[in-house]
């Protein structure tokens, strides 16, 4: 038992100068060792399954909580192994960027077109009736941007009050089907904000631009539509450049 009070006791600021700690639970005189008090961890870490790293948190009670870092789109985890022990490197690597060009003909005509108007890549869609193009994926990207510009001597006219002209991407939900069939693409992702045509857009030749981020698997092939969302907006034989812009996200 000490036999100096309290205020007496030498001061440590060193945990490891301390065996023990004294306390008292009801009547009953207690003692702990002081790596039990409070919880402290020791860091470790190690690379489990490719583009995976474990953070490994061990308390004084020998309980172990994992913290898993996963790599995800352009995130790649490098384990820096021997040169820093329990260190990981987590880099942004930026995919390869393209783009793709493609041409809306007969602007609110539906010609050629399935859901609308379709863009067409390289290959023209003739007669309309028995054909639609698409573009196919080749690799994993990621659709980052679509742009258009008005490319026609004459202005847009032509838009009501209450019409609507919008850009949609479909991707064929089932590749092995004919490209005309309507029930051949996914028609869910929402028409792209920012690409819309309305009254506001009479008199000048349009040019516009919007940040996208749908992601398509290698093999996938989209059909991209100008679609009359509200209205009835008279047909003309105006054209319309589209960029499509990819980037790549598995290296």
């Amino acid at each position: 038992m000490a036999n100096k009070k309290f205020s007496q006791f030498e001061l440590k600021t060193d945990q490891a100068d301390v065996d023990f700690l004294v306390g008292y639970t009801g009547t009953e005189n207690v003692q702990i060792a002081t790596e039990k008090v409070g919880l402290r961890y020791d860091l470790t870490g190690e690379t489990t399954d490719p583009g995976n790293y474990v953070i490994k948190l061990t308390d004084n009670n020998g309980v172990v909580t994992d913290v898993t870092l996963v790599e995800g789109k352009n995130i790649v985890l490098t384990d820096l192994g021997g040169v820093q022990p329990n260190a990981v490197r987590v880099s942004n690597i930026r995919g390869s960027v393209f783009t793709v060009t493609g041409t809306l003909r007969n602007m609110f005509g539906g010609d050629p077109g399935i859901f609308g108007d379709t863009v067409e890549f390289g290959i023209s869609a003739s007669p309309a009736s028995s054909s639609s193009s698409v573009l196919i994926i080749p690799v994993s990207v990621n659709l980052i941007n679509i742009s258009y510009k008005w490319i026609s001597q004459t202005a847009l006219t032509g838009i009501g009050a209450s019409d609507l002209y919008q850009i949609k991407v479909l991707p064929m939900s089932n590749t092995s089907g004919p490209t005309t069939g309507t029930g051949n693409y996914d028609t869910t992702i929402a028409p792209i904000v920012g690409l819309d045509l309305t009254a506001a857009d009479n008199g000048t030749f349009p040019f516009k631009s919007a940040a996208t981020n749908i992601v398509l698997a290698a093999g996938s092939i989209i059909n991209v539509s100008g679609v009359e969302s509200l209205g009835n907006i008279p047909s003309t034989d105006a054209e319309v450049e589209v960029v499509l812009t990819f980037e790549t996200y598995t290296f």
